[in-house]
């Protein structure tokens, strides 16, 4: 759905944008360039993209919390670095990106492939060359990890002595 703008409504995409953004943020540079550069290579108007910051990449910390058993009493475990970046392309499409880390350039790729993403003219390609391939190999790597996991898994269990019996 769409307004008179030609920007996506809000509304029906903003679960999308949080699984794209998601995914875009947990992947490396290096993935996120060598995608970049085979979309530029097919696309030659992207290489030259004209957007502005509204926010240069900067680095802070964030304090991350836990929970006792995951559902106890809160406790502060640490502080994390975190980059943000916001930029802002020339059809006014607005693209944030928060990652965890101090990759300045990793950050303004997200930002501007968010902004990017909210656009008619290139949300499709970007999601078919970006985020569908690299969420799928997210989650081979998960599953992979898991199976890992559970090859060392050992279950404990407890006897009860009979002394009174």
């Amino acid at each position: 759905m769409t307004d008179c703008l030609g920007q996506l409504d809000p509304k029906s995409t903003n679960g999308e944008r949080q699984k794209w953004l998601s995914v875009l943020a947990r992947c490396t540079l290096k993935d996120l360039q060598h995608h970049w550069n085979e979309l530029t290579k097919s696309e030659a108007n992207l290489s030259n993209l004209p957007y502005r910051f509204l926010r240069k990449a900067e680095t802070g910390l964030v304090m991350v919390r836990g929970r006792a058993g995951g559902d106890g009493q809160q406790f502060n475990l640490g502080e994390v670095s975190v980059t943000r970046c916001t930029v802002c392309l020339d059809s006014d499409h607005i693209g944030y990106a928060y990652i965890r880390g101090r990759d300045h350039k990793k950050a303004e790729l997200v930002a501007v492939l968010d902004a990017l993403l909210q656009t008619n003219r290139w949300s499709q390609k970007i999601r078919d060359t970006f985020v569908m391939p690299l969420a799928s190999a997210q989650e081979k790597a998960k599953q992979n990890r898991k199976s890992q996991i559970a090859t060392s898994k050992v279950d404990f269990f407890t006897m009860v002595r009979g002394e009174d019996a």
